[in-house]
C-alpha cells in the first residue's frame, strides 16, 4: 500500500509540475500517458518445468516536457508488484552535450536500445540478461536500470554518438550499499547509413561497504537495419568477483510484407570460463504485428547445454502498446 501512494505521489507530482510550471514564455504540456501490456505463453520440455500463461508486464508511463530543452519521463510496472523503474529528467542542451538525471537504463551494451515493444526476440540473449543487470550474475535483478547521471550526445552530425554516466550500482529504487560508483560507457559509430558499431563498458562493483565486489562488463557490437532487413551481433565479456564469464548473439529479422517478420538467432553463453558448463540457444520465430501498437510473437527455441540436459522450448505472446 505504501508502494502504491509512492506511485501516485510521483505521478501528481509529474502532473502537477507539467500544469503549472512555466519555463520561459512556453506553455507547458499536459504530459502523455502511455503504456503496454505483455501476456505470454511458455512450455518447455525440462524436467520439472511448468507451462502455461502469465502476464508478463504492464507498464504506465508519463512523459512530457516543461520547455524545448528540459523532457521528463515517469515509468513504473506494475504486473506482480508496483516498482518504478523509469523516472528521469533530461536537459538537451545542445545536440553534441545532453544531460540525463534519475532512474533509467544503463547503456554500455547496444541492446539496451530495445526494449519489449521492438525487442526480435521473446527473450534476451542469454548473455545480455546475465551479465547487462536483468538477471545478472551479481545477482542483480534490476530490468538493465540503475540510478544515476549521464552525459550523451551526437557528434559529426550523428555520425559518432556516446552515453557516458556514473551510477550506484545497485539497481532500481535502491540506495547505493556503498561508496564506490560505478562507470558506464557506450560509444557507437555509423560510418554509412544502416550500419552501426558500437564499444561499451561498465567499471563497477557490488555489495555492502567493505565487502565490495568487482563487477566489470565489456561489449562490442555491429546492427545493420534497413527498411526491410535487421541483422544484430554482439559479444559480450563480464567479471564478476572473480568469475570471468563471456557471451555473443546473432540475431537476424526480415519484413517479408510490412506486418510480417520472420527472425533466426543464435546466442552462446558461458558462465564461468573456467568451468565445463556452457550453452547454445538456437531460435526460430515469427512477428507479427495485424494493426499498429499490437504484436505478436511465437518462437520455437532449442538449447544445448554441455552439462544439463538439451532443452526445447515454444513460447508466444503479444504487447499491446497504448
Amino acid at each position: 500500500m505504501k508502494k502504491r501512494k509512492s506511485i501516485l505521489t510521483l505521478v501528481s507530482v509529474a502532473f502537477l509540475a507539467a500544469s503549472v510550471l512555466p519555463v520561459g514564455a512556453q506553455e507547458v504540456k499536459a504530459p502523455k500517458i502511455s503504456g503496454l501490456v505483455n501476456a505470454r505463453y511458455s512450455y518447455d520440455d525440462a524436467d520439472g518445468s511448468t507451462h502455461g500463461f502469465d502476464i508478463r508486464r504492464v507498464r504506465l508511463a508519463a512523459d512530457g516536457a516543461l520547455s524545448e530543452q528540459l523532457d521528463y519521463k515517469f515509468q513504473a510496472e506494475y504486473e506482480t508488484s508496483v516498482k518504478v523503474i523509469d523516472a528521469f529528467v533530461r536537459w538537451k542542451i545542445l545536440p553534441e552535450v545532453n544531460v540525463q538525471v534519475g532512474q533509467y537504463k544503463v547503456q554500455y551494451s547496444q541492446e539496451t536500445l530495445y526494449g519489449p515493444v521492438n525487442w526480435l526476440t521473446i527473450e534476451n540473449p542469454a548473455a545480455v540478461a546475465k551479465l547487462n543487470g536483468y538477471s545478472d550474475l551479481s545477482g542483480l535483478k534490476a530490468n538493465g536500470r540503475d540510478i544515476g547521471i549521464t552525459l550523451y550526445g551526437d557528434l559529426l552530425d550523428k555520425v559518432l554518438s556516446y552515453r557516458v554516466g556514473v551510477f550506484n550500482g545497485n539497481g532500481i529504487n535502491t540506495k547505493d550499499d556503498n561508496d564506490k560508483k560505478d562507470f558506464a560507457g557506450l560509444l557507437w559509430v555509423r560510418p554509412v547509413e544502416g550500419l552501426a558499431l558500437s564499444v561499451g563498458q561498465y567499471l563497477g562493483h557490488y555489495g555492502a561497504k567493505g565487502d565490495e565486489k568487482t563487477r566489470n562488463r565489456t561489449s562490442a557490437g555491429a546492427e545493420w537495419k534497413d527498411k526491410r532487413l535487421t541483422v544484430r551481433s554482439e559479444y559480450l565479456y563480464g567479471k564478476t568477483d572473480k568469475q570471468k564469464s563471456e557471451g555473443f548473439y546473432a540475431t537476424a529479422g526480415y519484413f517479408v510484407i510490412p506486418q510480417l517478420q520472420p527472425i533466426v538467432s543464435v546466442d552462446y553463453f558461458k558462465a564461468d570460463k573456467d568451468a565445463d558448463e556452457r550453452q547454445w540457444n538456437y531460435q526460430v520465430g515469427l512477428n507479427w504485428t495485424p494493426v499498429k501498437k499490437f504484436r505478436i510473437q511465437a518462437a520455437y527455441t532449442y538449447t544445448n547445454n554441455k552439462v544439463a540436459d538439451d532443452k526445447n522450448q515454444v513460447e508466444a505472446q503479444f504487447v499491446l502498446q497504448f
